[in-house]
């Protein structure tokens, strides 16, 4: 089971005028993460279509994964009215697997609030001073902004991808 979060909070961000929530995914919210997953990667991942279904497919794994327990960190996104508008997955508190905003509502910062919630999660767990991502191409520039650097992996990555790196201090251990 993953490890409870207590990261209920509600801030107001002036795009959207509403309070807004981060809080844990739950069991429930599959359905509804997987559709936002599927709308976001059929509308802005410029690939095959067929490319698209993999990818979607893989989402659903990793999604089902998150579910599952683990050392990981997954949040989603609700409005004021409990919809959910998007979520981050970061698999053993270093490699964000899926970050994901309901294409509707991009650009009103969704995806950056994730990731911080998300990052001080990890920095308060044993972690490794980076997050890693292979980013699709569509959503590099949103990750460069975040703070994101280019790196070699140790395995050759496809294409298609560009992998990032977020490094960060990690919390000293208490000894």
């Amino acid at each position: 089971m993953t490890e409870s979060i207590s990261l209920f909070e509600e801030r107001t961000n002036p795009k959207l005028d509403k309070p807004r929530m981060v809080e844990k995914v739950t069991d429930s919210d599959f359905a509804t993460l997987a559709e936002i997953a599927k709308r976001a990667i059929r509308q802005s991942v410029d690939a095959m279509p067929s490319i698209k279904d993999d990818i979607i497919g893989e989402t659903e794994v990793h999604l089902t994964q998150g579910l599952s327990g683990g050392n990981h960190v997954f949040l989603n996104y609700g409005d004021k009215s409990d919809v959910i508008l998007g979520f981050i997955l970061i698999k053993d508190a270093w490699n964000l697997s899926d970050l994901f905003v309901e294409p509707r509502a991009h650009h009103r910062g969704i995806g950056r609030q994730l990731f911080q919630e998300a990052l001080s999660v990890v920095i308060s767990r044993e972690n490794r001073g980076y997050i890693r991502v292979n980013s699709s191409l569509n959503a590099e520039g949103f990750y460069r902004k975040l703070g994101f650097q280019s790196f070699t992996p140790e395995k050759p990555s496809p294409e298609f991808v560009v992998p990032l790196i977020y490094r960060f201090a990690p919390e000293p251990s208490a000894a």
